[in-house]
């Protein structure tokens, strides 16, 4: 009777201690998800009603003027297309180097591999905004400015891709790569066959990573953009609280659409987001 009390109070204090938790997080996230369901539903408001006070929290006056102005009159269509162009380029070519370089630091012996990996690594102590400058000198001496080349080959090398693949990969057994050099194998068929698959997960997370930082990055387009054709849409948004101060309707619309494709790929890609970084923690 004594051994059954004790197991049920300890059951009801776990039961209570996960309740409490799971009412903390929710109070936590509601920090975070209520400002986004304001600043979504207030794309819909006419510009009065998203400066009136006390501010209003659902529309009263319901509109899609805002979308149809944004589109029509600041042609965001194109600097949407520059920021999926130039976003979807980085990742993918990041993805690449970083897989590469994760094959190459964990399945060759080579002199120096380990202080080459960490000046790789070593990208990620440096704070972007001191890199920008040097980055901005070459680019402008090579004459790649308002080029999409020139918004994309500076940050196709990804410090933390490599340092999350090269960790990833650790866990796929070196004997898988034995057997296909005995059978005759090239490492890039190893690469191509073997790593690639089973490092998926893996990819997808360098992937997510990667897309969102480049999606939001303004220091850099802000540095080598001065053709408003080629701006992204960041800059693009930024560029609306100087030359449209007063109108917070296109601001906080086309802050809304910027939200739409982190949105989208987020969705899609949880799932191997979560994955990628599960097993990639527990190989640290």
């Amino acid at each position: 009777m004594v051994l059954n009390y004790v197991r049920l109070s300890r059951r009801k204090r776990e039961i209570i201690g996960h309740g409490i938790m799971h009412i903390v997080l929710l109070l936590i996230s509601l920090v975070f998800i209520i400002p986004f369901l304001w600043m979504m539903l207030s794309s819909f408001k006419p510009a009065l009603e998203i400066i009136k006070m006390p501010p209003t929290f659902f529309p009263e006056k319901f509109t899609f003027a805002n979308y149809t102005t944004i589109f029509e009159r600041l042609h965001f269509w194109r600097f949407f297309v520059n920021s999926i162009i130039v976003s979807t380029s980085i990742t993918v070519i990041a993805i690449f180097t970083s897989s590469l370089s994760g094959f190459v630091f964990t399945k060759f012996k080579f002199p120096g591999r380990e202080l080459i990996f960490i000046i790789c690594l070593s990208g990620l102590m440096i704070p972007f905004a001191i890199l920008v400058l040097p980055m901005y000198l070459f680019i402008s001496k090579i004459g790649l400015q308002n080029s999409y080349l020139g918004l994309i080959l500076p940050l196709c090398i990804s410090p933390f891709g490599i340092f999350m693949m090269r960790q990833f990969m650790e866990g796929i057994p070196f004997d898988l790569i034995e057997a296909a050099r005995i059978d005759g194998a090239s490492n890039m068929w190893i690469y191509a066959k073997i790593m690639v698959p089973l490092s998926g997960a893996g990819m997808g997370g360098v992937g997510v990573f990667t897309f969102l930082w480049t999606w939001n990055q303004l220091w850099w387009p802000l540095m080598v953009i001065s053709n408003q054709e080629m701006q992204t849409l960041p800059l693009a948004i930024a560029a609306l609280t100087f030359q449209h101060a007063k109108r917070y309707d296109m601001i906080v619309t086309g802050a809304a659409l910027a939200v739409i494709p982190v949105m989208i790929v987020f969705a899609f890609a949880q799932r191997s987001l979560i994955k990628g970084m599960t097993l990639t923690g527990l190989k640290m």
